[in-house]
């Protein structure tokens, strides 16, 4: 755990939930990680982002199928495959509507999809490190929530996977590239080392054990490559005093009511 990141902001009023779905996950209270990338981007796109219904793309639903298959035991329960039918004949449209029924509430995808995501758990699965590091996860889909300690910001986490021994963190992570390099650059443009700073921070927040955060990252074509990451110390200070300045900016802007844009003054490039 980072001292910076205990001596910025040290936090209290932990919980740990091991039963909570995703659509109540959502709807709690808290800053989660997703939500502080848009907030980094300027207070005014958070403030958009949370005004804003958002229908699931395509890759979303891929996504939701893919952690389905890879951390639940009935994960057709989350998502359905549907079938390709001209919605145009008799058959088709009562189809569609039967199905649209029968699967409110999960993830879409097409039969080549769920191949894809088949493929890809079997390529995880083959994997020597990743499987070890599978089978030792004690919680799948956690989630934390705890306070800063001058209970002005409520950060919440849904971490993928984590061991209670040894205290390691396993997020899975479909990619185009999963190269060092090609998940370098993803993690970079994602901004998937926020997740690296506060699902720590939570579950140290919550008393709990945390050594180590991997990611996962599978390719979502042939061969189905895998790889397992983790962030050097050097870019995780950098990131750690990134989350700090923006958890404590977050907190002002709350007190204010004002959620700006860009720099009212020039700035220099």
């Amino acid at each position: 755990m980072h001292t910076l990141i205990k001596q910025f902001i040290a936090g209290k009023d932990a919980s740990v939930l091991t039963d909570i779905s995703e659509q109540d996950y959502r709807k709690a209270l808290g800053l989660s990680q997703s939500s502080l990338k848009d907030f980094l981007t300027s207070p005014a796109h958070y403030l958009s982002a949370t005004e804003e219904v958002q229908e699931p793309t395509k890759a979303m639903q891929v996504g939701t199928a893919f952690h389905a298959l890879m951390l639940q035991d009935n994960p057709l329960a989350f998502y359905a495959v549907k079938k390709k039918v001209d919605g145009r004949t008799k058959d088709g449209k009562e189809y569609n509507e039967r199905f649209a029924v029968e699967n409110v509430g999960k993830a879409i995808i097409d039969s080549e999809d769920e191949e894809t995501i088949q493929r890809m758990r079997e390529s995880i699965l083959r994997h020597p490190l990743a499987r070890e590091l599978i089978s030792k996860i004690t919680h799948k889909e956690l989630a934390v929530f705890g306070t800063t300690k001058d209970g002005n910001v409520r950060l919440k986490g849904r971490l993928d996977a984590y061991c209670e021994e040894e205290g390691f963190i396993i997020d899975f992570k479909s990619a185009e590239d999963a190269s060092p390099d090609g998940f370098k650059k993803a993690i970079f443009e994602r901004r998937y080392d926020l997740q690296n700073i506060q699902y720590p921070w939570l579950i140290h927040n919550a008393g709990k054990k945390f050594t180590k955060f991997y990611f996962i990252a599978c390719e979502k074509k042939p061969p189905y490559a895998v790889g397992v990451y983790s962030i050097s110390e050097n870019w995780l200070t950098y990131t750690a005093d990134v989350w700090a300045k923006a958890v404590y900016r977050y907190s002002d802007c709350q007190k204010s009511g004002v959620y700006p844009a860009y720099s009212d003054e020039e700035v220099v490039l």
